[in-house]
């Protein structure tokens, strides 16, 4: 038996193509390279060895016909995703689908792996909602290791990507200047143009992902995101983290209550010196549970509690704390007006 991880390729045979992907100016969504360096490392972390591990198309699972495997199922999942194939067995951990009809339609196979550890609050409502049991295990790019150090030139980064989650442009008029003078920006994003990825494209979308963990490690005192995938790992390094997006999203309904969502109906109250969040603790447990389900075994009833206490589903996602608002747009000199006029906008 082997230990899979998520691959993320993008196919179009068996209709599993994107088309909101396919919409987006053919480029790929690194924060899904980024989930699939976060279970690799949790699979070291919890002691399985490399050669024990082997990635997994998402988009191809009903055709996988490789060694038999036991896959982690962190990730967004759609109708095409199933039926798994005979050979996998399914560990449902971080497991986010906005879909009803993946729920309806492959009920009996969640209620054989039940609990479900799911990503999000709303993904456990759907299925609590068809009577399979669940709880929100939160996504496995919480569990990436903490930095060593605080960095020597630190920077703010603001990284972004498209569709919900591009950058909200009105979020800049409240962005103090000493934070935006010294920002980095990335557009966590990569241009592709054959799809299904190949080996090639893979291994580069990978390393793209490995050179943006690195530089938000090394370089970030402080991380501003509309981005779920930015969030969640640089809240694991121990960088302070902030949510700003346009919109609320159902995908945030456990993040949430780690650290504020924003939205610009409170982008005036936020608090720019955010603090680190100590994750550790819900490191051991996410851990725990992993190491427990592959072995066969039931989660412990303490973890599962655990987390459940952690990602109280009773609030929805809602903004920080009271701030000063930012100086205005005619105060922050050519930089802020050259970023606001010419890439972003409102």
């Amino acid at each position: 038996m082997k230990f899979g991880y998520l691959e993320f390729r993008y196919g179009k045979k068996s209709g599993a193509f994107d088309e909101n992907f396919a919409s987006q100016n053919s480029s790929i969504n690194i924060g899904d390279n980024i989930q699939t360096l976060a279970v690799r490392n949790l699979f070291n972390r919890i002691g399985i060895p490399s050669a024990q591990v082997i990635g997994v198309d998402r988009d191809d699972l009903p055709n996988y016909c490789g060694e038999s495997v036991m896959l982690l199922m962190n990730g967004c999942f759609y109708n095409r995703c199933f039926p798994l194939a005979e050979n996998i067995t399914p560990v449902f951990f971080g497991f986010n689908t906005a879909s009803e009809s993946v729920v309806i339609r492959n009920r009996s196979m969640f209620q054989a792996h039940q609990p479900i550890g799911c990503r999000d609050a709303a993904t456990m409502e759907l299925m609590t909602k068809h009577n399979i049991l669940a709880y929100v295990s939160g996504c496995a790019t919480l569990t990436l290791d903490r930095r060593d150090s605080e960095p020597v030139v630190a920077k703010t980064i603001i990284s972004h990507g498209s569709g919900s989650g591009e950058f909200p442009g009105s979020l800049l008029e409240h962005i103090p200047a000493s934070l935006l003078g010294n920002a980095a920006f990335i557009f966590q994003r990569s241009s592709a143009k054959t799809f299904p990825l190949d080996d090639a494209g893979l291994k580069r979308a990978d390393k793209i992902a490995r050179s943006y963990l690195e530089k938000y490690r090394m370089s970030a005192s402080l991380v501003i995101t509309p981005l779920l995938h930015v969030a969640s790992p640089c809240l694991a390094m121990g960088i302070p983290v902030i949510i700003a997006r346009k919109d609320l999203d159902a995908r945030f309904t456990a993040i949430n209550k780690l650290t504020p969502v924003h939205t610009p109906d409170n982008f005036g109250s936020i608090n720019w010196q955010p603090e680190t969040v100590e994750l550790e603790p819900i490191k051991i447990v996410m851990e725990n549970v992993v190491r427990q389900v592959i072995k066969g075994e039931s989660a412990a009833r303490t973890d599962i509690d655990f987390l459940s206490g952690v990602y109280d589903t009773e609030n929805k996602p809602t903004g920080g704390p009271a701030n000063p608002k930012g100086k205005s747009l005619k105060s922050r000199g050519k930089l802020y007006q050259f970023i606001h006029c010419h890439w972003l906008r409102k």
